[in-house]
């Protein structure tokens, strides 16, 4: 074991070619890892003398239409590293366990600096084996919404993705709690500081009859997908009226959220999970998202569902 065990911390990068992986059979392969590992284990775990083994992820150098959404942190298995670059992240879909020896015969550097780094860094390797398992029947409701986003998020050339871009956070909130279905849920759409006006309950402005008519149909159900939603806002955002901007945000979260439906062929345990037969749309920025709702709801993440990202073998 190293005597200077204090110099390292959660996020250095180690330059470490290869990585243990048990098979069914009890067989250790050595996986390669051409781009090394990087620490996951938390500092204070790190630097004590009695804890004698630490983890590690394989670090992965993804394209930038794959980095630019990785790095909003919405896919918890990949976690960027600052100090590597804009594409270079640690996959937490593949950790290994390793003798703290090891980092006495292999190089080390710091993949991270900042202070606001390090807390995100920590917080998202956290997140990876925190996050709240979804109810199988809720799943196939929300995987339009996860196809929608994953096949547009980053591109800001896509009115999707720009406005994507504009959000801080997706999530899933259960006013009655998870206990048993039907689930009464509501798609919270978080948007960044600033995005929308603010205006007190009370003098929250008319919804104009001209933009109504165009977003909702008489029932009071949305019209519009969120690519048509979103290229207005696009297109206009520059010199719209701020009440005109105002409602158009909100009708794309409703938008997001009415895509939110399983097939109509699915199991009736599905058709029957969700209140109301629709999950219920709700706009707010991260000013305004209070902790009382962060914590009855839940994020919706990208990789839910989706296969590891394959090792580059060099």
């Amino acid at each position: 074991m190293p005597e200077d065990l204090d110099e390292y911390r959660q996020g250095d990068v180690l330059d470490l070619m290869q990585v243990p992986v048990v098979t069914a059979n009890g067989i250790i392969r050595q996986q390669p890892t051409p781009n090394g590992v990087v620490v996951v284990t938390q500092t204070c775990d790190l630097v004590l003398r009695s804890r004698p083994t630490f983890h590690v992820a394989c670090v992965v150098v993804l394209e930038e239409d794959k980095a630019k959404p990785a790095r909003s942190g919405r896919q918890p298995n990949l976690v960027h590293i600052p100090e590597l670059g804009p594409q270079s992240f640690a996959d937490l879909s593949f950790i290994a366990t390793l003798d703290k020896s090891v980092l006495s015969e292999v190089g080390a550097r710091h993949g991270i600096l900042q202070i606001d780094d390090v807390r995100r860094f920590g917080q998202r390797v956290g997140r990876r084996f925190a996050r709240f398992a979804f109810p199988d029947e809720v799943v196939p409701w929300v995987r339009p919404l996860q196809k929608l986003v994953e096949g547009r998020e980053g591109n800001l050339e896509s009115p999707v993705g720009w406005a994507l871009d504009h959000v801080v956070s997706l999530r899933l909130e259960c006013e009655e709690g998870w206990k048993s279905t039907p689930y009464a849920l509501a798609l919270c759409v978080v948007l960044k500081a600033g995005v929308i006006p603010s205006f007190e309950p009370d003098e929250l402005p008319d919804l104009p009859v001209e933009l109504s008519d165009w977003l909702y149909d008489a029932n009071g159900e949305i019209r519009r997908k969120p690519a048509d939603i979103a290229q207005r806002l696009k297109r206009e955002n520059a010199e719209m009226d701020s009440i005109v901007r105002y409602w158009l945000w909100g009708g794309f979260a409703d938008s997001l959220a009415a895509m939110c439906v399983p097939s109509a062929s699915a199991a009736t345990d599905i058709l029957a999970a969700v209140e109301g037969g629709q999950i219920r749309g709700d706009l707010s920025t991260s000013e305004e998202f209070s902790f009382e709702r962060y914590r009855r709801s839940e994020e919706l993440d990208l990789d839910h569902l989706s296969p590891p990202l394959p090792l580059q073998d060099g």
